[in-house]
């Protein structure tokens, strides 16, 4: 039976230790998060750390305690404690955390934490592996654990592996900064779904993958030899019904009004307080919590008339952190709100009030749906819960939600105030728009922000990930039906060896050879001229080398008297063995003159990348450059070409990191079935790896064996993952006859 795991860096229970005895609850996790429905349908079993940080576990105690978890589904992992502290404190919250969030001043290298955190990595993976089947699936969480999905996928190919993460993504330029980040990409890509909150976070992956890795990628696709997985976007929803039934509730007649609510009123009248401002978040140096609070000084300092008539309520959730720089940011919170109230407040007003602890998910209701107005301003944040719980809590409709567009809730809460969070006098400014918006304009705007976070909870977030898992298992398992297996590969044999008149279209670059950067490094060596020697020994074969090269390249390679027949530079020139060189048909090169001066821009442009000169095509090489640039710059030359090219009979070839701009109307379709003629070919065979070899297997007959190197989307009937695998299938051919 198909089981799910839920792996994350803690369990979704609380356990205390009393009276000699393990007592444990669920957490609000299970309990009140909105995936109550997900979790009765799968009944996932749960991997991750116990809460008990410092406790060096004795055999009796990981017995017991794995038995008494059990009970709850919860497969807990046991760490040293130095091996957990170096993991969880040491690289996750001290180089992960602030590098991502582009805090770069705060990240610590340490080649210690990074030990322990491939440590704990793989004590995971061991005990995930001791417990999974075939078909179930794992789905990992966050940041904590970005090396797992590879280390599972390495000892269980074909498990189904999905992988979230909950916090922003940076920039290539950032993650280049991490020493281990190759591995942390090669981690990552062992999973076969990776999820992001926004796209820009998906963006910032497949930049840096491509760029360390140089993997192929099309649209959120990514090929890794025969396997494909996908990156996409799922932003986090909320529990929207228990939060917007709970405000409607509290506002409700005869309803009995909790301790939160009473203060919150109090605080109000003893005020005369006209609006209440609510700031909700984690004490952490991404929140941004000092820069709220000197907005809001600023706010008094612009619009004095406002003095005594609006406070700001600051709810700082302790981190946890026991750290020096977290002991320093809660001073300098303490510090601002003691200044403000002391230059500001009056005997009845207090312009801040300060709390420094945590509240219930019904608490937070309570200020949420009390309030008039939401200052959220994070300077960095994957997601961003609060913001969609407040605007969830708006019972009628009423307040307004001032959020920062560093936030990832941004991306869907657009008809918010965003701001810049480092602004202060924007930030200010939306202030004073928010105190002094129309109601009907504050229903409007949350009214279309309500019915966006309906629709989209947490428990669809959820089910969504898991069914867009579920579709790549689809796509790598069409793959696998066309997959040039063992299978497949004995009945070819048998059907080659049977036959008298065969014909094989072979590719170069890509397929015989592999990709070099430079195009020259790229020649046969003795083991490809040996397959080919023999193969044509055998006066059954017609051996044609079809390929993109220039006709003096190839001649360089291949020795006159060998019996291969050749198509060059797409099907412009033919050659036979011991034959002369000769077009397709009569084709000019006036166009060139018009067309390589934007070439050359491009190359000016474009560092690394250079043109080649063949006899009847320009081709621009960009796989040196910078994969990004060069990806750009390649959709940019191609924008210009066909406007240039659009009355010259032109045709724009979009290959392998090159861009071939050549006379319209010959391919290598049209020359492979010029080859052919009419001779009854009883075996006739085509592998290449381009998109120009497309024009090929489209030309082939029915019957033909059509084999296209890679997984991309293809005309050919089969798949083969690599160069290797072609001079292998080539060899076997080669042998048949021996």
């Amino acid at each position: 039976m198909k089981r799910l795991i839920l792996v994350s860096n803690m369990l979704p229970v609380n356990i205390k230790w009393q009276d000699e005895n393990y007592l444990i609850e669920k957490a609000d996790e299970q309990t009140i998060s909105g995936l109550q429905n997900f979790y009765e349908v799968f009944h996932p079993i749960w991997v991750g750390l116990t809460g008990f940080e410092n406790h060096d576990f004795t055999p009796v105690e990981v017995e017991e305690l794995d038995k008494k978890l059990d009970q709850f589904d919860c497969i807990p992992i046991f760490a040293r404690p130095r091996d957990r502290n170096q993991y969880l404190h040491g690289f996750a919250r001290n180089t992960i955390w602030p590098l991502f969030h582009y805090f770069t001043e705060n990240v610590i290298y340490s080649e210690v934490a990074w030990r322990a955190y491939v440590k704990i990595n793989k004590l995971y993976a061991e005990r995930i592996l001791q417990i999974i089947n075939d078909g179930d699936i794992v789905w990992i969480h966050d940041y904590h654990l970005m090396l797992l999905p590879q280390l599972i996928r390495e000892q269980k190919p074909g498990i189904s592996i999905g992988l979230f993460i909950h916090i922003p993504f940076p920039s290539f330029e950032l993650f280049r900064l991490l020493p281990w980040r190759q591995e942390v990409i090669e981690g990552m890509l062992g999973a076969d779904l990776i999820g992001f909150q926004i796209y820009d976070h998906v963006r910032h992956f497949m930049s840096s993958a491509r760029r360390l890795l140089g993997v192929d990628s099309v649209f959120n696709q990514i090929s890794l030899g025969e396997r494909t997985l996908k990156v996409d976007v799922f932003p986090k929803g909320i529990n929207y019904d228990r939060f917007r039934n709970k405000a409607l509730q509290i506002h409700s007649d005869g309803h009995n009004p909790s301790t939160i609510q009473k203060e919150m009123e109090l605080f109000k009248a003893s005020g005369q307080l006209e609006k209440l401002i609510i700031s909700i978040d984690k004490l952490d140096y991404t929140k941004g919590i000092p820069q709220r609070i000197r907005a809001f000084e600023r706010f008094l300092q612009t619009y004095p008339e406002y003095q005594g008539r609006v406070s700001l309520i600051v709810q700082a959730i302790p981190s946890g952190e026991t750290t020096v720089s977290y002991f320093n940011l809660k001073s300098k919170v303490d510090e601002l709100v003691g200044r403000i109230n002391g230059n500001y407040g009056s005997i009845t007003w207090t312009p801040v009030r300060y709390l420094n602890q945590e509240f219930s998910m019904d608490e937070r209701i309570d200020l949420y749906s009390l309030s008039d107005i939401a200052l959220i301003l994070p300077l960095r944040d994957g997601m961003n819960l609060v913001a969609k719980e407040f605007v969830a809590s708006r019972h009628n409709g009423e307040g307004v939600l001032i959020l920062s567009e560093l936030a990832g809730a941004s991306k869907e809460l657009h008809e918010a105030l965003l701001v810049n969070p480092n602004n202060l006098d924007a930030i200010a400014e939306a202030i004073r728009e928010a105190i002094e918006m129309p109601k009907d304009e504050q229903v409007r705007r949350n009214k279309v922000m309500m019915l966006r976070l309906q629709r989209y909870t947490v428990g669809r977030w959820a089910n969504e990930f898991l069914k867009s898992l579920e579709g790549v298992k689809e796509i790598q398992e069409v793959n696998l039906t066309r997959k040039f297996s063992n299978t497949r590969m004995r009945e070819i044999f048998s059907e080659y060896a049977a036959t008298k008149n065969r014909i094989l279209f072979l590719d170069y670059d890509g397929t015989l050879s592999w990709f070099k950067k430079d195009p020259e490094d790229a020649k046969p060596d003795e083991e490809l001229y040996e397959i080919l020697k023999e193969l044509t020994l055998d006066e059954k074969n017609t051996i044609v080398i079809i390929s993109g090269r220039d006709k003096e390249t190839l001649g360089r390679w291949f020795n006159e008297s060998w019996n291969i027949h050749f198509i060059a530079e797409h099907g412009v020139w033919l050659r036979e063995p011991g034959g002369n060189w000769h077009m397709l048909e009569q084709i000019d090169n006036e166009w060139k003159e018009s067309v390589q001066p934007l070439l050359e821009y491009y190359v000016d442009q474009t560092p690394r990348s250079f043109i080649e000169h063949k006899n009847f095509s320009l081709v621009w090489h960009y796989r040196k450059a910078d994969p990004d640039l060069g990806l750009q710059r390649a959709w940019e030359l191609k924008d210009e070409l066909r406007t240039l090219t659009s009355n010259l009979n032109l045709e724009i070839m979009d290959g392998d990191k090159v861009l071939e701009i050549k006379y319209s109307g010959i391919n290598k379709g049209r020359a492979a079935l010029q080859k052919m003629g009419d001779d009854p070919y009883d075996f006739i065979f085509a592998v290449g790896d381009d998109w120009t070899d497309e024009y090929t297997f489209d030309a082939m007959p029915e019957g033909a064996c059509t084999i296209k190197v890679g997984t991309k989307t293809t005309k050919a009937s089969y798949y083969i993952e690599s160069v290797d695998k072609v001079r292998e299938l080539l060899c076997r051919f080669r042998k048949e006859n021996c």
